[in-house]
Parts: C-alpha cells; structure tokens; sequence
C-alpha cells in the first residue's frame, strides 16, 4: 500500500523513479497558501552575481568562440542558463582584491584610457544578451592617487564619474546603482559627496546603495539617517553583505528601512558549498533573505571562474568554471540551476506577493512573485525537510488562471521540466519531496540550455610569447593572453626601445588596495607543472 501511494503521489508531481525512491512513507498535514493578486508586496529588484572581487574572470576573455559566448549564455541569456537578472562589477583599481587586480582607467591623474581591462567587454556581453539586466558597481581596490592615499575623498567620487562617463559615452551604458567602497566601513560625508558630485556631472537617477559591509553593526549607519536629512536623502537603498552567511538583519534594522522609505539589498552573499548542496542553498539564501529580512535584490558572488585553479575560492562558489582558454574546455557547476529557479521565473520590476512568502510547515521557504501583468511564479526549496509536504494554493484576485510548468532539482537531476500542474476553480494542489527545489510558474519559454564543451587538454608547452601579435592592444584591453596579474598591471605596450611590443607593469606607486597587496606580480601557466625552465628578455626602466 505504501509502495502504490508513493507511485500515486510521485505521478501527480511529475517524479523519476530514482527520486521516488528518496520520498518517505509518511506525508505529514497539508499546508494551505493564499495567493491574492491584491495582496501587495515589495517590489522584487532581482536575484544575480558579482564580477569581481578580483580578476574573477580575466581568462573568459582569451576564449576561443564559440564557447565564450556559450560561457557567457550559460549566465547570462534570458530562459537558456542561470539567467541572472542582476549583475554588480568591480570598478578596477589596479590592487589585488582576492583573486587578484584589474587595471584601472586612471593609472595616475590625469590619465585616461577606457579601453584597459575586460570588465567593459564583461558589461557590454552581458547587457547585449539580456536588455533587461539591472548593472550596478563598486571599487574594492583604487589607484594610490587617489586622496594621496584615502579612499574617502573627493578624488574618489571624481574617479567614480569618470568611469561612468566612460560607460556611457564610450560603451553606451548606464548603471542602475552604485555604492560607495566594498567592505571598508562607512563614511557619511563621502556619501553625501558622491550624490553632490553624481548629480552635477548629468547622473541624477542614478541611485547609490550603503554601505556594503559584513561585519557586526554593518547596518548602525541606518539608524543617523532618520535625524540627518542630507544623509537620507544621500542613500537611496540600505545594503549590507552576507545576510545568509553571516551576521543578518535585525528586526528593528528592518523596521528603521520601512520606515524610512528605503529597499533593503544584500549586495553580496556567498554560498561556499559542493554539488547541489550548493544548487538548493543558493534557492534558500534568495528566499530567507527576502522573508526573514526583507530583501529585495540579492547578488552572489560571484559568476565565471575564469581563473586558474590554484587562485582562492576557484571552484566552490562560482556558476561556471573557465580555466582553460587554450583548450577551450569549461564545466558547469549545478549551482547555475539554483540561479535559473529564479531567473529564469522572474524579472526585475515584479512583486513579491504578501502572505505567499513563508517557510514551510514541514521545513523548506516558498516565495511568490507577481508581474504587473498577473503572471506569478512560486519558487520553493525544502532543505531542511523530513518528509514530503503537499501544499495546497488558493487564488484570488487578478492572477493569471493559466496551467503552471514545473520545474525540479534534487541531487540526482537538475533542472528537469515535470508534467504541469491544472487549475481548477482557482485551486491547485502539489506534493513536494524533501531535499529538492521546484518552480511553478503561469509564464512560458523556460530551458535547460546546455553545450558539448571541449575535451580538456594542458598548458600548451612549450610556450612562447612575443608580444607581436597584438597589432591593436586596445582591442585586447591592453592585457596579454593567458596571463593573470595579482597585483598591479602588466600591459602590452611598446618596447622603450621602439623595435616592437613588450608586456609592462603600468602601476607606478603603491594602491589603497581592499586585500594583501605586495610587489607587482602576475601569472601564468599550469599549476601542475613540476619542472620547467622560464626564460625572458627583461628592459629594465628608471624612474
């Protein structure tokens, strides 16, 4: 009986039989939600990554097509991969900020070049595919001009402008939000002089978000805003790191933001985890956050782990794994799939919907979206579950009256599609296995996108590199191929003897860098190589 009541319950839910088998005999009590279209909710500012934090992925850009593209679609296309919604960058500073330096658009003052690095060609790939993607930013490291070496300063909020005119008028570009330094405490009167500097230079509508800290008290700040109006009216959005990680919001943070008018974001949380451990904590992190915290846009760090391996965190909390650019070979984490129970269900500008945002009886979070246009999806995760659940769900108001797909996760297959789901008399029911992720959603389109990536091969060796190939550098952001700086940058650039091209470090004083920074210093290679020999031709310069 037992057997034929699992076979029952696992037809109407659409699940495999390896799946079948995970599922416990008993079934617990019935959880009943309402979804009312005239509930009302927060807005939903999206779910997605970080670029950054490092040379995150600095190798992505000396793919072979097509699988940089296919990298790329993989994270970045609506309803193919994760289709993330939402996409903060490092604004490059030329110091090491943990897996290493991106070069800068202003080595010195004065300087000015907007074609250095990859992050520009990161924004514009990602925009292109997804129009809809919401872009923000920040500096972890700057240039040791700045301030004579203060970060807080009004050389910083200058830094910052010029690099947004950059993205607009060279790149056609806008960020949606910016903030004020990544994890480097608070500074109320640099705010208040980034919106003053922002607003006389044509960036009016662009909304700035602080103070993006991890450690305890990251949120006292929001407390002086009340009593000080010019730091209110500085700080559009109330932010902080690792609230699922880490320390999280209190209740009375909470309560201070409401009251004040202002979103709450986790603009960086991480989820160092293996496997689908990783897949189902990613789903919770985004559900937790917006019901126990009040969170309308969260972002992981981070997106492609275009690095080499033996660089930190190289392989735990990324979506995809891109070492090797000579061979073309990648490989796709499950974590990619927690995006796509979001992304590829939701788009920014929709409401989470009051009262259909909970944790489960039984263990696990669902959380429900609404589109202006009455479209609704229900994502839920039932890690902490003992057994199945069924939940029933009511309707009223203006929802969509639509069949819903459903999509599933669980260790043995990710992102499968089930049989979908009826209404009837605005009632729908569904049974949900322990340890296993589900979408439903009224919208259509959904896909597990996926591509036959090359075998892997090793470093090519050996290897020679003269620098000549690079007849237009600008079109390579100045970086050579295969190598990753550390700290400072190396460039391609003219030899001081003018008979060719040679690769220079461009850094000529210390920077206010976010981690250890040392001598200027970058690699390349295969972590694997035991003996070698290296051998170069050195121009040393004065001065």
């Amino acid at each position: 009986m037992n057997k034929l009541r699992k076979l029952i319950i696992g037809l109407v839910i659409g699940l495999s039989l390896p799946a079948l088998a995970a599922i416990p005999y008993s079934y617990g009590q019935e959880q009943t939600i309402r979804l009312d279209g005239n509930a009302g909710g927060k807005r939903f500012d999206g779910i997605g990554v970080v670029n950054g934090g490092g040379a995150t992925s600095v190798l992505l850009k000396d793919y072979p097509e097509p699988q940089r593209s296919q990298i790329l679609n993989m994270v970045y296309k609506p309803k193919f991969g994760a289709s993330v919604s939402a996409l903060l960058v490092e604004i490059p500073g030329d110091g090491n900020s943990t897996q290493g330096s991106m070069p800068s658009h202003q080595h010195v003052r004065g300087d000015l070049n907007y074609s250095r690095g990859y992050t520009w060609w990161i924004l514009k790939e990602a925009k292109r595919r997804n129009p809809r993607l919401t872009l923000d930013g920040t500096a972890w490291s700057a240039p040791g001009w700045i301030g004579n070496g203060k970060f807080w300063s009004q050389d910083a909020a200058d830094y910052y402008v010029s690099w947004l005119k950059g993205l607009r008028n060279v790149y056609g570009l806008e960020l949606t939000a910016i903030g004020c330094r990544n994890e480097k405490g608070a500074d109320y009167d640099f705010v208040k002089r980034l919106r003053r500097t922002l607003d006389a230079n044509g960036f009016t509508n662009l909304r700035i978000h602080a103070f993006d800290n991890w450690n305890a008290g990251k949120l006292n700040f929001v407390k002086d805003m009340a009593s000080d109006k010019e730091l209110r009216d500085a700080i559009d959005i109330v932010s902080g790191h690792v609230f699922y990680q880490g320390i999280p919001v209190s209740a009375e943070e909470k309560a201070m933001a409401e009251q004040l008018g202002k979103p709450i974001w986790n603009t960086e949380d991480h989820v160092y985890r293996k496997g689908f451990d990783c897949l189902i904590s990613l789903v919770e992190c985004f559900n937790e956050n917006y019901i126990r915290y009040g969170v309308t846009k969260i972002v992981n760090w981070y997106d492609i782990a275009g690095i080499y391996p033996l660089e930190p965190y190289a392989e735990d909390p990324p979506t995809v794994l891109a070492y090797e650019p000579w061979s073309g070979h990648f490989r796709v984490r499950k974590a990619l799939w927690g995006y796509a129970h979001y992304g590829q269900f939701s788009e920014v500008g929709w409401e989470y919907l009051n009262d259909a945002c909970t944790d489960l009886a039984g263990g696990g979070s669902l959380v429900t979206l609404k589109s202006p246009q009455g479209d609704y999806s229900v994502i839920i995760e039932t890690k902490d579950a003992k057994e199945a659940q069924t939940l029933h769900f009511t309707l009223s108001g203006p929802l969509s009256g639509e069949d819903l797909c459903v999509w599933h996760s669980n260790e043995q297959e990710q992102f499968v599609r089930l049989n979908d789901i009826a209404v009837r008399d605005n009632e729908f029911t569904i049974t949900v296995a322990p340890d296993a992720v589900y979408s439903l959603s009224t919208t259509t389109g959904q896909q597990k996108g996926s591509y036959s990536a090359p075998a892997s091969r090793p470093f090519p060796f050996p290897y020679f590199e003269t620098f000549e190939q690079y007849e237009h550098p600008e079109h390579y952001g100045y970086l050579p191929r295969y190598t990753a700086d550390i700290c400072g940058a190396f460039e391609i650039a003219d030899r001081p003897d003018g008979t060719g091209k040679c690769m220079r470090q461009a850094v000529p004083a210390p920077t206010i860098s976010w981690a250890p920074d040392w001598k200027p210093y970058t690699i390349i290679g295969d972590s694997a190589w035991t003996d070698y020999e290296v051998s170069a031709d050195v121009i040393p310069q004065s001065g």
